[in-house]
Formats: C-alpha cells, sequence, structure tokens
C-alpha cells in the first residue's frame, strides 16, 4: 500500500489510533537518529548505521571513557541508544514498515504491526474515548455517507415512480431509466472489478447476467426495446441456472471436504502405522507406533492433502460408560470441521429449494400477467412468495420452540439410560448373590442327607455281625422299612422349609429395595455428567433460538416490502385509467421503502450513540469495581459485627451421609480453628471466606 493511502486512512480512522500524550517524552526521529535524509535508499541507510553503531557501541564508548558527543553518559544510557538505532535501522531498512513509519509515525507504527493491539476492541474504544471531537465527527461523516450511498438508488427510483404517477409530475418524470440508475451501474462496475481481481469466474457470470436483465428492464421502460418480457428475462434465467450450479458445486465440495475427515487417532493408527490385522480381524501388537509430530514436513503434507484432520472436542459421558464405544463417524460429526461442511451443504441445499419452489414461479407468473395482460390480482401472482415465506416462517417457529425441548430430552434420555443401566447392574449382582445363596445352601442340605445314609449304612453293617440282633434289625426293617428314610425326609423337609423363608425374605427385600429405587440418587460423576449435558444442550438451544430470530426478523421485513408493494401495484393498476387525467390516488412510493429507510435509520442512531458517547472503559470498570469493593466492604462490616456478637458464620453444606460421623467430626474440627483465627484477626473490615468441600459434598448429593 502506497505511503499516501496509508495516511488517508490513518487521517480517516485517526479515532481508533493511540493518542498523543503530552507527558510523555518526545521520540526520537529515526531519519535523525541516523543522520540520513527521508529519501534516502537502502544502500545510504545501511551505511549510516555502520557509522552510527560504531560510535554508540557500548564497548567503543568505554575506550572513550563514556563519552559521546562531548558529554558522559552512563552504559545504561549507552545500551538504550544503542536498541534504538538499532530499531530505527531495523524499521528504515524494511520498505513494508519504513511506509508505515512514514505515514503514522513511532506509536501508530506499533499500533498497525501489533495484532493484539490494532484488533483489540478494548484498545480500540479506549482510543476512541480519548479521541477529539473532529475525529469521531468524521468517523460518523463515514457512516452516513456509506448508508447515503446505499439509499441513494433506491429514494432515486421512488421519486421517479411517484412523479410519474402524478399529474403535476416532477423534475425525474421525463428522465431516462439509464440514466436514474447511474448509482448501480457505478456499483456494479466496482464490484465487477473486485470479482475480477479475485479470480471468481463463476460469481462474475452471475453478476453480469443480473446487471445485463436490469439493462433490459431500463431499455424497456425507456421504450428503446419492444420485446416482451418473456425475452427480456432471459437474463435472469441465466442468472437462476448459474446460481443452481453453484450451489451444487458448493454442496459437492462441501460433501467431498466431509468424506475425507478423519481424527488424529484415525490416521495414526490406520494411515501412519499401517495397522496390520491377523486372519482373525484382530488386531497385531508390539508394531512399531509413530505420531503426527513425528512425521517430517513432507509426509505431513501428504497426509494433508488426502486427508481434513478434524479436531473432536470432549463430549459429556455418563459414569461407567467406555470411550470405545463412540463411532468414528460420531466423533467427526461432533467435530467444528464437520458442523462447518454441513452447514455449507444445508445452505446450498436452501438455496437450490429457494430458487427452485418461489423464484421460478414468480417470474413465469409475472411473465404471464404482464404479456398476456391478464386482470389477476398481484397478490395471487406473488403467490409463490406467501407460500415460501410461511414454510420458512414454520422452520423458524420449529428452531425456536422445538430445538430447545428436544435438547433436553436428549438429556433426559441419556440420563434415563444410565440409570437403567445402573438399574440393571444392581438386579444382576443382586441374582447372582441370590443364586450363590441358593447354590451353598443346597449344598449344605445334600450334605447333610449324605452324612445320614453313610451314619445308617454303617449302622446296618455293623449290626449283622451278631445273630440274634442281625434278626431283630432285619425284623424290624420289615415292620417299619422307611425308617432310616423317615429321618432323612423329616431333616430334608425342614431344610426345605428353612430354604423357601429365605427365598421369600430374599424376594422381599428385593421388593423393598425397588421400591427404594424411586428416589432420586446421584453421585459426584452423575451430577458433573449431567451439569455438562444441560450446559451443552442450553447452549444449542440458544444458538437455534439466535438463528430463529433471526429468520423471523427476515421474514417479517420481507413480508412487509413484499405487501406494500403488492398493495401499490394493485393500486397503479386498478387507477390505469384515469391516471392520464387525474393523477393515481394511490400512497407514495416511499412506503415502500420505508421498513429499509427505518431500519437503516436505528442502525445510525446506534452508531452515533457509539461514536459520540465512547466512555473511558477503564474508568468504568475501575469505578464499578470500586462500587463492588464497596458493597464487599459493607459485607465484612456485617460479618465482623456478627462475629463480635457471637453469631457465627452460616454455611450451607450438603447433609453428611450415614456412617461418617466420625469424618464430618474431623472435617469441623480442621475447619473451626481456620474460621476462629479469621475472626480474631479481623478488623473493622472482614471478610470471611467459607471453603466448602466439593468432593464431599458431591459424594453426599442423593
Amino acid at each position: 500500500m502506497k505511503t499516501y493511502q496509508l495516511k488517508f486512512l490513518a487521517w480517516t480512522f485517526s479515532a481508533f489510533l493511540p493518542p498523543d500524550d503530552p507527558d510523555a517524552e518526545k521520540e526520537v526521529d529515526y531519519y535523525e537518529l541516523l543522520d540520513v535524509s527521508r529519501d534516502a535508499n537502502g544502500d545510504a541507510i545501511k551505511k549510516a548505521y555502520r557509522k552510527r553503531s560504531l560510535q554508540l557501541h557500548p564497548d567503543k564508548l568505554r575506550q572513550r571513557g563514556m563519552r559521546y558527543q562531548g558529554e558522559v553518559i552512563t552504559e545504561d544510557e549507552a545500551r538504550s541508544r544503542f536498541q534504538q538505532m538499532k530499531t530505527a535501522y531495523d524499521t528504515l531498512s524494511d520498505p513494508k514498515k519504513r511506509g508505515i513509519y512514514d505515514a503514522l509515525g513511532h506509536r501508530g507504527m506499533e499500533f498497525v504491526i501489533n495484532p493484539s493491539r490494532a484488533w483489540d476492541p478494548h484498545i480500540l474504544l479506549g482510543n476512541l474515548a480519548k479521541s477529539s471531537v473532529f475525529d469521531r465527527a468524521k468517523l460518523m461523516a463515514l457512516v452516513l455517507l456509506f448508508f447515503g450511498l446505499i439509499l441513494l438508488q433506491p429514494i432515486l427510483v421512488c421519486t421517479k415512480v411517484d412523479q410519474m404517477l402524478e399529474k403535476s409530475g416532477g423534475a425525474l418524470k421525463n428522465a431516462s431509466w439509464v440514466a436514474l440508475l447511474i448509482p448501480f451501474w457505478l456499483f456494479a462496475a466496482f464490484y465487477a472489478l473486485l470479482l475480477i481481481i479475485g479470480k471468481a469466474a463463476l460469481p462474475l457470470l452471475q453478476w453480469i447476467s443480473f446487471v445485463v436483465g436490469i439493462l433490459f428492464l431500463t431499455l424497456k421502460f425507456d421504450e428503446v426495446l419492444s420485446w416482451d418480457y418473456s425475452i427480456l428475462f432471459i437474463p435472469f434465467y441465466l442468472w437462476m441456472v448459474l446460481r443452481i450450479y453453484e450451489a451444487k458445486k458448493e454442496m459437492g465440495a462441501a460433501q467431498y471436504d466431509m468424506s475425507r475427515m478423519m481424527t488424529i487417532e484415525y490416521i495414526e493408527k490406520y494411515v501412519i502405522n499401517e495397522t496390520k490385522q491377523d486372519d482373525d480381524g484382530n488386531d497385531i501388537e508390539d508394531q512399531l507406533h509413530r505420531t503426527y509430530n513425528d512425521l517430517n514436513e513432507e509426509e505431513r503434507d501428504e497426509i494433508n492433502k488426502e486427508y481434513i484432520i478434524v479436531h473432536v472436542p470432549p463430549k459429556a459421558q455418563a459414569p461407567g460408560d467406555d470411550d470405545d464405544e463412540e463411532d468414528e463417524h460420531d466423533r467427526i460429526e461432533r467435530s467444528p470441521e464437520y458442523q462447518e461442511a454441513r452447514a455449507r451443504v444445508e445452505y446450498a441445499s436452501k438455496l437450490i429449494h429457494r430458487i427452485i419452489i418461489p423464484e421460478i414461479p414468480l417470474i413465469v407468473l409475472i411473465v404471464v400477467q404482464l404479456d398476456m395482460n391478464k386482470s389477476w390480482n398481484w397478490g395471487l401472482t406473488f403467490l409463490p412468495l406467501w407460500i415460501s415465506m410461511f414454510f420458512d416462517c414454520g422452520g423458524g417457529c420449529y428452531g425456536f420452540f422445538c430445538t430447545s425441548a428436544l435438547a433436553h430430552i436428549e438429556v433426559q434420555e441419556a440420563m434415563a439410560d444410565h440409570f437403567a443401566k445402573e438399574q440393571e447392574s444392581k438386579n444382576n449382582e443382586g441374582e447372582s448373590r441370590d443364586n450363590d445363596e441358593e447354590k451353598a445352601e443346597t449344598n449344605q442340605t445334600e450334605g447333610g442327607v449324605g452324612s445320614k445314609v453313610d451314619d445308617a449304612f454303617n449302622g446296618k453293617k455293623s449290626d449283622a455281625d451278631g445273630a440274634a440282633e442281625s434278626d431283630n434289625q432285619k425284623k424290624s426293617s420289615v415292620d417299619d422299612p422307611p425308617g432310616i428314610d423317615t429321618a432323612i425326609s423329616v431333616k430334608t423337609e425342614a431344610t426345605n422349609a428353612e430354604s423357601e423363608e429365605g427365598k421369600a425374605k430374599s424376594e422381599a427385600k428385593i421388593s423393598e429395595d425397588e421400591d427404594e429405587d424411586f428416589m432420586f440418587e446421584m453421585d459426584e460423576d452423575t451430577f458433573h455428567f449431567y451439569q455438562q449435558a444441560e450446559q451443552e444442550a442450553e447452549n444449542k438451544a440458544t444458538e437455534a433460538q439466535s438463528k430463529a430470530i433471526g429468520s423471523f426478523c427476515n421474514i417479517i421485513f420481507q413480508t412487509i416490502v413484499a405487501a406494500l408493494f403488492v398493495v401499490k401495484l394493485n393500486q397503479v393498476y386498478a387507477d390505469q385509467d384515469k391516471r392520464n387525467i387525474d393523477g393515481t390516488s394511490s400512497f407514495s412510493s416511499f412506503w415502500i421503502l420505508f421498513p429499509i429507510l427505518l431500519i437503516s435509520g436505528c442502525v445510525i442512531c446506534c452508531f452515533a450513540c457509539a461514536i459520540f458517547g465512547a466512555a473511558n472503559i477503564d474508568t468504568a470498570m475501575s469505578s464499578d469495581d470500586g462500587s463492588e469493593n464497596d458493597d464487599n466492604d459493607g459485607d465484612g462490616v456485617e460479618t465482623a459485627d456478627s462475629a463480635e456478637n457471637g453469631a457465627g458464620p452460616a454455611a450451607v453444606t450438603p447433609p453428611p451421609p450415614q456412617g461418617e460421623d466420625l469424618m464430618q467430626k474431623n472435617d469441623d474440627e480442621s475447619t473451626a480453628p481456620l474460621i476462629a483465627n479469621s475472626v480474631e484477626n479481623a478488623g473493622d473490615d472482614v471478610e470471611v471466606v467459607v471453603e466448602n468441600d466439593q468432593e464431599n459434598g458431591m459424594d453426599d448429593l442423593d
């Protein structure tokens, strides 16, 4: 950029540049410091720098007894002058920095070169608050000029239309439409030049088609062309076809980018390291593992050409869920790169639908209305536009009212799934515990029966040694054969009764546990997951609602302008016969422009308030901090008074869990001396800080 261009921009936007500080030291001119003229070339500046470096170098000054130009200077001053001289050479030897320095000076150059200062809103507003009224007036004049250029063409068109419909006419009644649209032709040429510089061929063709269509219409209004409107609108047909082609191209490019998106973990596992698998499809361990940072520049460029590495944000994860359960495609969909590409696809799709549904039928109906001299109501001619606005309004309502509810419903479903998994795990643990108890009881019962049978068998065998006892044993066994079995069956029945009683107790315990599950229980990890999920849902709902509000405002604006335009057309065509005698009785064309003028006026007022009402942000923030400190001081006094009156500080903490009274007691004993010391050391202003143990509190949350 040329020096005079930088000077013009600096003069125009001088309100945003740092103001001159009267208390600051006078800045040293770089040209005077190097002892060169302002038109010196690079060789002269380099030669002067070498000469001055020999004079100002600290080692050379020590050899001369620290004398410089007849004065004795210190080493710190010598280092400072040498550093200034080096900075001057670095600035003047760089053509870009030298041009900025010549246009803006020392502080202006530092402000522009440093992006953190040049684009910081806090610094810009602070400089604006310190600027003069003249500098602010230049900004306001620039704003008025911008809106004036935008509104000039619509104002001229509305003025000509009103004068053509009135009987008295006016200065623009007989003016040519081609001459009236000179501001538009100038803007069209400037925009086409920008597209040519940017090498945007397809947008340039679209713009040329649109401008040629406007030119044909103006020639038709000036009665230079006698073509039908179906022929005049050929450039508009081409304009719509080119827009559809560009939208399809953009959609294909976005979908291609989406297919190339990969996470860094996937690339490191399957692209960089090429993970080998066995015959069963399992990954072979003990392979050489290289990360993306281990690659050289050529390998990174090759990977970046073939893939698009996405950055996946962290996700709210319920406790106990495994990270590997999330699919690779699901992780990619959560990345901002994928969201941007999907937004491009949605925008291109909406553009195609808007061209096909409202625009093409609308232009066909307008051609039929004008060429065939139909007496239709213009409201019916614009029916495709009303239908499109109705569907847009429905989509906005869905985004405003339903998206928020659906986002929170997703969170509730995730929490329900988490609690269902916990309940299922508890039930499985209970069933396994009951099965283990039943197996233990069964084994115990079988062991008792086996011991009884062995005792009976041993007794029977020992009694068979005696003859008389053997006969008695045989007789007793004949008289009462189930003697031994009767004792065993009695014991077995008692054991089964105890087992059934234990089973009934376990079932009653399970039913009691199921009743207790209706209570709302949540541990710390689950609570954090719930908070994070709710925050994500709230952000998603807020974004959707903001988009819906913008869509509503756009629809309302378009509806008002289109309705006024249709009413104006109906009145003009209804008064077509008597317009040549008495003029038209319709309202002014400026009412169609009224919504645009109203919004422009509001925006201009906002700019005026922001420019002339800008205050020093540092002063405003310091006053706010002072008020907050005053409030805190008041709170401290009340705390001190309460401490002097014997009232301790009130702290709300979660209730302690059952069975952990000893831990709570220890916490109270460790916290009490801290509060006591704070109160004892308090003066007039006391600030008592009570720190709650968040981890213990969250563990106790039910």
